[in-house]
């Protein structure tokens, strides 16, 4: 087709559309369909003819007799599905999208709380929340909901749980400070309120639990010698560490990280236990190795946890670490 058919073409196509856009013989559009069968009803929820009718009979959306056949009302009827979750379409349209909005389902708070639904049922009946009756089904005012979650602590919802998991993580409970200790924890009740050691501590209520902060309960470790982490928390190679010191410096390390690569071990000191045992700075023994003055071994790739294999002592006259080196075979 030559450029002058093509031009000629376009002409021709829109003077059509000139013509129908002016026409006073234009086609109007259809108007908007607002009755239905009862047949197309029951297709539409993928009922058979009795459901049909018995849903029809109980009056939950408008319906009219029409030229001698029961019609139901289109508009009413959406409204119905709307607010409603017993039905659904063929059509896979979620049902209950305006009931969803201002209320929850006893599932729908068992989720919110990741608690069992035969907890959320007692929850709601003990607690004697508002509910409202649908279909047989008891829905929760999402208004009446909160306002009860927003006065107790008890509860947390999986978003609030993960927004407090840095403050669960920064604390410990009154069990955990019992096993820590090695004491019992009507002990650990005593020594947060004893004038002598009460001072030491912070705490804060989660879920309404009182909890430790961590940093408290390090200062508490540091400023006082009458009570220690237990041996009993060790792990086989802490519990066989001969040297007090260095013990408990691993132990308060391991409370901290909560990893036990951050420790040593029977062979291997890190730079700050070899500070710790050398009474340096961990600078120095930073310097000492950095000017090869004994051999380091690398564990992972963090540039600074570096192991220095070695039997040690301290010399006090020189204020150096001497190295004695020792083979993996004449250590085991």
């Amino acid at each position: 087709m030559g450029k002058k058919e093509e031009w000629m073409k376009e002409e021709y196509q829109d003077m059509i559309k000139d013509i129908e856009s002016n026409s006073p013989y234009k086609r109007n559009p259809s108007p908007q369909k607002k009755w239905m069968s009862v047949t197309e009803m029951g297709e539409l929820l993928g009922l058979k003819k009795t459901d049909r009718y018995w849903l029809l009979h109980k009056n939950v959306f408008e319906s009219r007799e029409i030229a001698g056949k029961l019609r139901v009302n289109i508009a009413s009827f959406e409204k119905w599905y709307a607010n409603q979750v017993k039905y659904q379409k063929v059509t896979g349209e979620e049902p209950g999208v305006e009931l969803k909005k201002w209320s929850y389902s006893v599932r729908d708070i068992a989720q919110l709380l990741e608690i069992e639904e035969s907890v959320a049922y007692d929850l709601v009946k003990r607690e004697n929340l508002e509910t409202v009756t649908i279909d047989y089904w008891k829905r929760i005012p999402k208004e009446e909901f909160w306002n009860w979650y927003n006065g107790q602590s008890k509860y947390q919802t999986v978003e609030d749980r993960k927004a407090k998991k840095e403050l669960y993580e920064a604390t410990i409970s009154m069990p955990e400070m019992s096993r820590l200790l090695g004491i019992s924890r009507k002990d650990v009740y005593a020594l947060l309120k004893s004038k002598r050691y009460g001072k030491y501590f912070s705490t804060v209520i989660i879920a309404d639990q009182k909890r430790i902060t961590k940093d408290s309960f390090q200062k508490f470790l540091d400023e006082q010698e009458e009570y220690q982490l237990s041996p009993c928390n060790d792990y086989k190679e802490l519990a066989m560490e001969e040297n007090v010191a260095l013990a408990n410096f691993r132990r308060k390390k391991l409370l901290q990280s909560g990893n036990r690569r951050c420790n040593g071990n029977l062979n291997y000191l890190t730079p700050e236990e070899a500070a710790l045992m050398a009474k340096v700075s961990r600078s120095t023994i930073v310097n000492w190795y950095q000017r090869e003055e004994f051999p380091i071994i690398h564990i992972g790739r963090r540039p600074y946890f570096l192991i220095i294999p070695c039997i040690y002592a301290f010399t006090n006259s020189c204020c150096r670490l001497s190295i004695e080196f020792q083979s993996f075979s004449s250590s085991s």
